[in-house]
């Protein structure tokens, strides 16, 4: 028997599906890329914005001529929008046999037990990491959220914060690396706040963990995601800056340049604390990319709010961004305090996208010529610790990293060839 896993969201989500496929492969099954092959169906939902939303529950109900195609196939649906939505899910869609919200992740193999009792149960099948959880893994740290962000779903389908035990986490990295992995990235809705009681005469925080990941054997490269940079001490900072292999790389979200919408947003600093974090990550780490992400179309947000996130955006330089249109989510404070046109949040949304776009083909213009080591992670393309994706000619092996010079930089996408 075969399973498919379709995952629509963040990395959270992508995590989430290669911890699910690893329990359902101890359970007898094998992944596939195909869904006509697959016996059982996991739909791994997103709610942060209503089109992720929508998009899932169009899939789920498409699944109901899937299932009746072959007998003995099996619909599972999981995710925020499976947690946020469950009863509607369950009486829009009777073919579901199986809906695990995002708070149940930690109890999949449980669920699915009861589900397929039929099938072997032998934790000792050897396990084949998933496509995409191989030279590069997502290993999960925390879960849940602690902040409350006033636009924000997150914190209502994932619950309060539940932090991984260190030695679980490293238990978990050393298997990443036995199947292959060279490069562990992190994952926690605010993974920087990741702490503990320790047992060293003071607490666990994140910089012990980045310390701990990093002594792994085998371990070439160390990221995480995603940062708050309330959560970005002085010491995660000099701790990233001292381990060689935390990568000079990282994605701090911002939202927003003005203070007062940041305010009403709850996102606990400023304008100035952001950006004076930002030169202290660079200082630290010369050569550091930031990426962010930027919401237009705030409830409330005036074209002077804009134009602060638009100036925010050039002084921090960011080397790429994700920009995003507001959408309001049904049980979160901002989606009672009235909305834009539409057409005035596309019309920031492409403003935003235009300014980030230019910026990021500026960064890259410094790029050819450079020598940089590549980690492959396929038979053509690899990363850069700054984590471009480049593009080499050239035959490789996945897993290894090599010297590759940048001799494109004209697409997302570099383009480079192997120097010895």
């Amino acid at each position: 028997m075969k399973y498919y896993v379709r995952t629509y969201g963040c990395q959270m989500n992508v995590a989430d599906s290669n911890e699910m496929g690893r329990h359902l492969e101890a359970r007898g099954l094998a992944s596939t890329e195909d869904p006509d092959e697959a016996t059982v169906m996991v739909v791994n939902t997103c709610t942060v914005r209503q089109h992720a939303e929508d998009r899932a529950l169009s899939e789920i109900g498409r699944l109901k001529r899937w299932k009746a195609a072959r007998p003995g196939r099996k619909v599972i649906i999981t995710g925020c929008a499976a947690e946020r939505t469950r009863e509607d899910i369950e009486g829009r869609f009777p073919h579901i046999d199986l809906v695990a919200g995002a708070k149940s992740i930690e109890d999949f193999g449980v669920l699915v037990d009861g589900l397929f009792a039929r099938l072997p149960t032998d934790d000792s099948l050897e396990y084949a990491a998933p496509a995409g959880d191989r030279v590069s893994a997502f290993v999960t740290t925390m879960r849940g959220c602690n902040y409350s962000c006033t636009y924000c779903i997150v914190p209502y389908v994932r619950g309060r914060e539940i932090y991984h035990p260190m030695e679980r986490i490293l238990g978990e990295v050393r298997d990443r690396v036995a199947e292959g992995a060279r490069e562990i990235t992190l994952l926690g809705q605010t993974v920087n706040s990741y702490h503990l009681d320790g047992s060293r005469g003071r607490d666990t925080d994140f910089a012990d963990l980045l310390e701990a990941v990093g002594a792994v054997d085998g371990v070439e490269r160390v990221r995480f995601i995603s940062p708050h940079p309330y959560y970005m001490t002085p010491r995660v900072i000099e701790t990233m800056a001292a381990c060689p292999e935390v990568c000079e790389s990282l994605h701090l979200p911002v939202q927003s340049g003005s203070d007062p919408i940041l305010r009403k947003m709850l996102r606990n600093y400023t304008r100035d604390q952001y950006l004076n974090l930002i030169a202290d990550l660079r200082r630290a780490m010369p050569g550091m990319t930031i990426g962010t992400d930027i919401i237009v179309g705030f409830p409330g947000e005036t074209e002077h709010d804009f134009r602060a996130t638009l100036s925010l955006i050039e002084e921090a330089r960011f080397d790429w961004g994700f920009i995003f249109k507001y959408s309001a989510r049904s049980g979160t404070p901002a989606a009672l305090w009235g909305s834009h046109p539409r057409e005035l949040i596309e019309e920031r949304h492409q403003e935003c996208l235009a300014l980030m776009d230019r910026l990021s083909a500026e960064k890259r213009r410094a790029l050819p010529g450079r020598v940089e080591h590549v980690l492959i992670e396929d038979e053509e393309c690899g990363r850069t610790r700054a984590n471009y994706k480049v593009r080499v000619a050239g035959p490789v092996q996945a897993g290894e990293t090599i010297k590759v010079r940048i001799t494109d930089a004209t697409h997302a996408t570099l383009e480079g060839t192997p120097v010895n």
